[in-house]
């Protein structure tokens, strides 16, 4: 256990004597202050390992003396004592310098247990800058000091990683360098990278449960890239409270190899940088607290434009893809005047919470208007940009609020998502798509023909409706009837399979139904071939033939899954095919011999390719 002198401020004696009691008993020199003003007189002549100061004061209140005590000693500890509603505050403490902060009422527990751990982290930093002056001439390890206090200092996410990489490669002489940081799953995602390093060689994630690195990478200490010659590249761990927050990479050096010192000083920046991570994230947190719309708990407009701004700069910067959704609820009048006031708040409540379990920690779900909101989905292509709204949806039926609602009057949602940088490279451009295709969804035979009543694994009730002649097709959509024809049939497969080879990065699902087995489909025929100029077993498009086994059963396409369907009567009397991917959506149902309907209608394909998976229990994608 590390014990310190510890400055104690609060202008109530009740919460003064009782941390002094606390934090006595555990063997630290303890004095106490019952105003800002006294802290700075004792501060001007002595010197203290923590300040644990109240933040609500009259007179100088702790933020200012947050500020006075820093000026005069920079490596003054400081541990802030807020109320649960000073959210506001805290914020302000963390800018001020504060490395932790604690509600009122305090649990005796957690203060040791923070206290103990700064102290400690403050004994560390003390060790570590004494091997640093050893090993190093003063004036270079006075020059790291001042950069790694200026890492600490940032409290900016992407301007860290940035900053981080820079220094990194400044003291090492570097001039390639990588950064991964890890996500909330525990995997380290790749951030930022500079200067000579080839983007290919990085992989976009290092799993730490299953990577061959991990147990270096837990270590702590840099250590040489598995198979580089020695002295050309190494990583370094960045390392909090024994837990991975990150990774760097430093390859090429300018002049020489990498050695000892080059491992140190990195050391040095990754055990700051690793702080700074963890201390950017709380104040990330913190800071969203209060951009927060009160009734729904969803973000407000500025934070999202703002987060925004920020996707759009690393997107360009490295080369990533996100996509933007939009959430319109089109009655919401109607709903309001016919649900009654207090089922209308609890439903529309509910909804907003139903969407934000469906999204990650990274997204961000924002209150744009009273009927409309957007997401940001970070690193998500269209496809998974689809699957999100799919799953949204399904999420918002389940609340029991909006099935009460329904009961009076129909909930009219309507969704449209768009990626940068396929649909547009700017905010504008990627909210006219979103907003086209929410329109798209309105016009859709889902909306028109009350489709979305229908029960999750209701597939074939659903090609029933769609296929049966009575069931008038409203003159306006991308869908249509006709006669069945084996040659349509066989002609929507083989651009299936070159829709599949046209782009191979998209990712897409194909779902094949037909009575008896695999043989001679042309959908297998076409699809491009393993010794194409891309790897078939690298392609994220999935291909799934529904039907009963045949004769020998040839061996089918590497890309394609056999799903064997046998003794169901409507699988027999049926054939199917449905597209749903990046670039295209197809979906073709016919009874051989009678009527075949086809459509290019995304939303319905989606809610075909939906129920299917229900209704023979495939694994959504």
């Amino acid at each position: 256990m590390t014990s310190g002198r510890i400055l104690i401020v609060d202008d109530e004696r009740f919460f003064r004597d009782l941390f002094q009691e606390m934090l006595t008993a555990r063997g630290h020199q303890v004095r106490v202050a019952a105003s800002g003003e006294e802290a700075l007189r004792i501060l001007a002549g002595e010197r203290f390992d923590l300040l644990v100061t109240d933040l609500v004061m009259p007179g100088v209140d702790g933020i200012s003396l947050l500020r006075d005590a820093r000026a005069r000693d920079p490596e003054l500890a400081a541990v802030a004592v807020t109320g649960q509603e000073d959210v506001k505050l805290a914020v302000q403490a963390m800018k001020a310098g504060c490395e932790d902060f604690l509600t009122k009422p305090v649990d005796r527990a957690e203060l040791a247990a923070v206290v103990e751990r700064i102290l400690e982290r403050a004994r560390l930093k003390r060790e570590h800058s004494a091997l640093l002056t050893e090993n190093m001439q003063f004036a270079r390890s006075q020059a790291l000091f001042r950069r790694c206090m200026g890492i600490l200092a940032t409290l900016d996410l992407e301007r860290l990683q940035d900053l981080t990489l820079s220094v990194l490669a400044r003291i090492t002489d570097a001039q390639g360098a990588a950064l991964w940081l890890a996500d909330d799953k525990g995997q380290l995602q790749l951030r930022a990278y500079r200067g000579i390093i080839e983007r290919s060689v990085l992989p976009p994630r290092i799993d730490l449960k299953e990577n061959d690195l991990a147990g270096s990478i837990r270590a702590g200490n840099p250590f040489a890239a598995p198979g580089a010659p020695p002295g050309e590249t190494f990583y370094v761990p960045l390392v909090v409270d024994e837990e991975p927050v990150g990774l760097a990479l430093l390859a090429d050096r300018a002049s020489g190899r990498f050695g000892a010192d080059e491992h140190a000083s990195a050391l040095a920046v990754a055990d700051f940088a690793a702080i700074a991570v963890r201390n950017a994230r709380r104040f990330q947190a913190l800071e969203r607290l209060g951009l927060r719309d009160r009734e729904t708990a969803a973000y407000n407009l500025s934070y999202f434009v703002d987060y925004a701004g920020k996707e759009f700069y690393k997107a360009r910067r490295y080369g990533r893809q996100f996509s933007l959704a939009l959430v319109s609820i089109d009655n919401i009048d109607q709903m309001r005047k016919e649900a009654g006031r207090d089922l209308f708040r609890a439903a529309m409540r509910d909804l907003v919470s139903a969407v934000a379990r469906v999204v990650r920690d990274a997204d961000i779900l924002a209150k744009v208007a009273e009927n409309e909101y957007y997401v940001l989905l970070p690193e998500t292509d269209y496809f998974g940009a689809l699957m999100f709204l799919r799953r949204a949806v399904e999420e918002v039926r389940r609340e029991e609020s909006v099935r009460l609602l329904e009961q009076r009057v129909p909930l009219l949602l309507s969704m449209g998502a768009a990626t940068f940088p396929k649909d547009g490279e700017d905010f504008d451009e990627l909210l006219h798509w979103c907003r086209a295709r929410t329109e798209e969804q309105r016009g859709s035979l889902v909306r028109r023909m009350h489709l979305a009543d229908l029960e999750p694994s209701a597939f074939w009730e659903l090609a029933d409706i769609l296929l049966t002649e009575s069931a008038r097709l409203p003159e306006t959509t991308p869908s249509a009837r006709r006669p069945a024809e084996v040659d349509l049939f066989a002609a929507a497969q083989r651009e299936a399979a070159r829709e599949v080879g046209r782009d191979p990065r998209a990712r897409g699902l194909v779902y094949l139904g037909r009575p008896g087995g695999a043989d001679a489909l042309p959908l297998l025929a076409d699809l491009p071939r393993p010794e194409a100029s891309w790897r078939v077993g690298d392609s994220p498009v999935r291909i799934f033939i529904l039907g009963s086994r045949g004769n020998g059963e040839p061996p089918l396409h590497p890309l394609v899954t056999p799903v064997f369907v046998e003794g169901d009567p409507r699988l027999s009397a049926h054939e199917f095919l449905l597209f749903l991917g990046e670039n295209a959506a197809y979906g073709l149902l016919q009874k051989p011999g009678g009527t075949l309907f086809h459509t290019s209608d995304v939303p319905l394909v989606d809610m075909l390719v939906s129920k299917l998976q229900a209704a023979y229990d495939l694994q959504p994608v």
